[in-house]
């Protein structure tokens, strides 16, 4: 019996040991692609966390980033600066970059690698793009100039924090430095370079890291397991609607749908469709948004219906989709924003797509127009067709294969009621119930 007793101790002791090991020897991977946004930072954030429930032995984040949230971001470095388990960023694969607001997330790391073939700067803020360039802020612009240096002294804050260049990360955000991962090493901006992740598990074995003055742990990595996790469902979803791209992909394809149901009225879809992907592209995303290119947004919108009632043989339709392009490209453009911008190769095939429908449905009004004054006011009469819109008493109706302004002449007329043509005056026609 006591021989019993002691081999179950025994036994419960080893499975008590592997099992602290096993626990113990678990390293979480987040991968971060894209812009910086709060879903990215409540992913992070979710990952330390759990990471740190499991006793896992260090939290590495793999980073590929543009830019973002100045927001999101300064919640993404708290948390590594109050985390309880060793956060590792990984700047990586080979070609990947760590710009902007990706600088700052990797300084506030325990430990910062890259690969070969990357780069990590450029953070300062930019203005409103035009052409292909984008250019600094200019030094009269008091606001702009405000929050770079509230966040040059943040970031330098974070790097002396970690040990790092405090200098070139000013310099970073002042200057737009930017550097590749050997330099980066050199200037004791980053811990090391490992070539891929199996590499970087070796490199940071047995690497002592300091989460708090009283506690040093040291990560054992090189056998660890290793728990990818990903964003969940809602997180993966806000973040797609995050992309400045399809922000702006959705405010153009509904412009255009609401601008088309000016023209043809009666369609309906384009027109539902239309506000609904406005609506999503201005209401889901967190991104901040200048209130300067929404306002050129919704001025390019107008001017391609002011093109429907106005005669200007073109002019409103090319302001119209010189605004949005502006408007577009200035959207994110914002001091809280950092290298968020538009893809000109998302851009100019959104805007020439947008361009060709409009020509299309232009041609046809043209055609419509010729066809008016080729016919003439004498043949249309007693002609029949349907309202495509209530007349009380103008409207739209559909007669002679085309849309036509109408007007009534013996009351209101319901929309899909049968109309007759009874005179035409210019090119609206005066019609009475069938």
């Amino acid at each position: 019996m006591k021989s019993l007793r002691v081999s179950i101790v025994v036994f419960a002791s080893a499975l008590v040991f592997f099992c602290s090991q096993a626990r113990a020897e678990k390293v979480f991977r987040l991968k971060i692609d894209g812009i910086i946004d709060n879903s990215v930072a409540d992913f992070v954030i979710q990952g330390i966390e759990k990471a740190e429930s499991r006793g896992a032995q260090a939290v590495v984040i793999t980073l590929d980033t543009p830019g973002g949230m100045l927001d999101s971001t300064k919640s993404i470095v708290q948390k590594f600066l109050s985390a309880k388990v060793p956060v590792v960023v990984f700047v990586s694969p080979k070609g990947a970059s760590a710009t902007s607001a990706g600088m700052m997330i990797t300084i506030g790391a325990h430990l910062a690698v890259m690969s070969p073939g990357t780069n990590i700067g450029a953070a300062h803020p930019v203005m409103m793009p035009f052409m292909v360039q984008y250019q600094p802020i200019p030094e009269d612009d008091v606001m702009m100039k405000k929050a770079t240096k509230d966040t040059a002294g943040w970031v330098r804050s974070v790097a002396q924090e970690r040990g790092r260049n405090a200098d070139w990360v000013e310099k970073a955000v002042k200057e737009s430095e930017s550097i590749t991962a050997q330099e980066a090493l050199k200037l004791k901006v980053i811990d090391g370079i490992a070539d891929d992740f199996d590499d970087l598990l070796k490199w940071m074995d047995g690497k002592s890291v300091q989460l708090s003055k009283a506690q040093t742990v040291m990560i054992k990595s090189k056998d660890a397991e290793v728990e990818e996790l990903t964003m969940n469902l809602g997180q993966t979803l806000q973040h797609l609607i995050n992309n400045p791209n399809v922000i702006l992909v959705l405010l153009l394809l509904g412009g255009l749908g609401i601008a088309l149901e000016f023209k043809a009225p009666g369609m309906i879809f384009p027109g539902v469709i239309g506000a609904a992907l406005v609506l999503i592209a201005l209401i889901a995303p967190t991104l901040d948004v200048n209130y300067i290119g929404l306002v050129l947004i919704i001025l390019g919108i107008g001017c391609l219906i002011a093109e429907i009632f106005i005669t200007s043989y073109g002019f409103l339709s090319i302001a119209g989709l010189a605004f949005l392009t502006y408007g577009s490209l200035m959207l994110f453009e914002t001091e809280r924003s950092w290298n968020v911008r538009v893809s000109w190769s998302i851009l100019i095939p959104i805007i020439v797509f947008v361009a060709t429908v409009l020509l299309v449905v232009g041609e046809r009004i043209l055609r419509a127009h010729r066809t008016q004054v080729k016919t003439g006011g004498e043949e249309m009469i007693g002609m029949e067709g349907e309202a495509s819109t209530d007349l009380n008493p103008r409207g739209k109706v559909f007669v002679h294969g085309e849309w036509w302004n109408a007007e009534s002449v013996n009351g209101e007329i319901k929309k899909g009621e049968q109309v007759v043509v009874v005179g035409m005056e210019k090119f609206t026609l005066r019609v009475k119930k069938k």
